[in-house]
């Protein structure tokens, strides 16, 4: 079996008809290398293939914005750390933006307590986006709509970009947003999430909501926001943590049929529940084992309570996260420099923390901490008087969804991953990483589907929306056209 490919630059081009979908051929300076990555897809025997760094790097013509982002840019060095307000967007014309720009936030109920989620819509005004799906975008940990819209320096961002050629929508879960960001410095207590974004919670509330986020509670809002706000077909891009929410909407009858079996992931990983099965998969494995309960209860013993928010710090971001494609970087600095700066530049409109029931769900071998999980869920109900009258039982069914998730009912799926994203791609060794082990699950149980890997070898990192964003956006362009072939 062919483990991997990269196509040189002589590489025939294909000459298969092109569905009606794709009629519109892309700018002229991209058209081959959106030959070379269909030719990639194309193969239906390779584990991952590889997009060559000068292929990627040529990308892009045409995906520029008519004002050069100037007006974005503006609006957000003139707000304090870049936390511009997004409801002033409306007031741009689109013909400065190349789209027209809407704030969303929407309301929903849960457990008997409201939730803010918000949206940032962008509606292409190329009159061929309507061809495609919706490109919806949901954020990971400790990350909002900021960070895929412009990059570390307030240019423009991967979104925009990608709104040039189709309409996209950035989703931010609940909590993960503030009109003006946060004051309090990233490692203190009183940095809380804004999970009513006209109000501030008690702490009390606050620490409850901390241990109520789980998967089910994101995505009852994101599937209200998404049938209220879109229509037609749609693409679930959840990137990081939230790379679950598409698995899970493919359970959903009214979001299912709008994604028409389709997956496009960037950074996203696969369902919780592969997992505990990884140690078992091959011979070769990258996890040693999953966790034992015995392990699980000395963890626990650990752990601080389950409200207490994890924050990103300088050692944290040097792991994966920050390389030298990072636009603060500059000549001389190390990892840990890179990191530094990208916190101090963000902390203010980046929430930087994340709850703990969000890695929880995310990884199957945690399901053995779910007895603590729901003690400490009870705990904090009884400790905040529960005036909402919440229904523990309500809670406990929804913990832990990722872990049900199904594998099968897909029938074009593409992972895509930097070279550098140390989460989910294994340079040295690249059969090991995590993302060819859930492609080739997902392979199995979807044996007529065509699912592929592929990688973008410019050294980017779990971040290269902010690295390479113009760039990565026309080579996505390029796999979504491959999508509705």
């Amino acid at each position: 079996m062919n483990l991997g490919i990269s196509v040189a630059a002589g590489a025939l081009l294909m000459t298969t008809a092109v569905h009606d979908a794709e009629a519109a051929a892309p700018d002229a300076t991209n058209k081959a290398v959106e030959q070379k990555i269909w030719n990639l897809l194309g193969d239906e025997k390779a584990v991952y293939v590889t997009l060559p760094e000068a292929d990627f790097r040529a990308l892009g013509e045409g995906f520029e914005l008519p004002d050069g982002g100037k007006t974005v840019t503006d609006l957000a060095k003139a707000a304090p750390g870049g936390a511009f307000d997004p409801r002033d967007l409306h007031k741009v014309a689109a013909d400065k933006l190349g789209y027209k720009a809407e704030w969303i936030v929407d309301r929903y109920k849960r457990y008997n307590m409201d939730w803010d989620i918000t949206g940032l819509k962008l509606t292409s005004s190329n009159p061929e986006a309507k061809k495609y799906p919706w490109f919806i975008i949901m954020n990971g940990g400790a990350a909002n709509f900021y960070e895929f819209y412009v990059d570390l320096k307030n240019r423009p961002g991967w979104a925009q970009f990608l709104a040039q050629k189709m309409n996209v929508m950035i989703v931010t879960i609940p909590g993960n947003f503030k009109y003006g960001g946060w004051d309090e410095p990233i490692q203190s207590l009183k940095r809380q999430p804004q999970y009513l974004l006209d109000r501030d919670l008690p702490m009390p509330e606050s620490e409850l909501r901390n241990a109520l986020l789980n998967n089910r509670v994101v995505m009852q809002g994101l599937k209200s926001i998404v049938t209220k706000h879109t229509q037609g077909d749609i693409l679930l891009i959840g990137h990081s943590t939230s790379g679950e929410l598409a698995m899970m909407a493919y359970e959903d009858p009214e979001l299912a049929p709008r994604l028409k079996g389709r997956f496009f992931g960037w950074g996203s990983g696969g369902a919780a529940r592969l997992d505990p099965l990884r140690p078992y998969a091959n011979a070769k494995k990258a996890a040693s084992g999953t966790t034992t309960l015995t392990e699980a209860v000395a963890g626990a013993k650990e752990r601080p309570g389950l409200e207490v928010l994890t924050r990103r710090d300088t050692k944290a971001y040097s792991r994966g996260y920050s390389w030298f494609l990072n636009p603060l970087y500059e000549p001389g600095m190390s990892l840990a420099n890179i990191a530094d700066v990208w916190l101090a530049a963000e902390a203010r409109r980046r929430p930087q923390f994340k709850q703990q029931i969000q890695d929880l769900e995310h990884s199957g071998d945690n399901v053995v901490m779910k007895g603590w999980v729901e003690s400490e869920i009870q705990r904090l109900i009884q400790k905040s008087g529960n005036p909402w009258k919440i229904n523990y039982e309500d809670v406990a069914k929804d913990l832990y969804s990722t872990i049900y998730t199904r594998l099968d009912g897909y029938k074009k799926m593409v992972w895509t991953v930097g070279h550098m994203d140390r989460n989910h791609w294994v340079p040295e060794d690249p059969m090991t990483a995590t993302e060819v082990y859930f492609a080739t699950q997902y392979r199995k149980a979807n044996p007529d589907a065509q699912i592929r890997l592929i990688v973008w070898d410019p050294p980017m990192t779990h971040y290269g929306h902010v690295e390479l964003p113009k760039e990565k956006a026309a080579a996505d362009f390029s796999v979504v056209r491959w999508l509705m072939k």
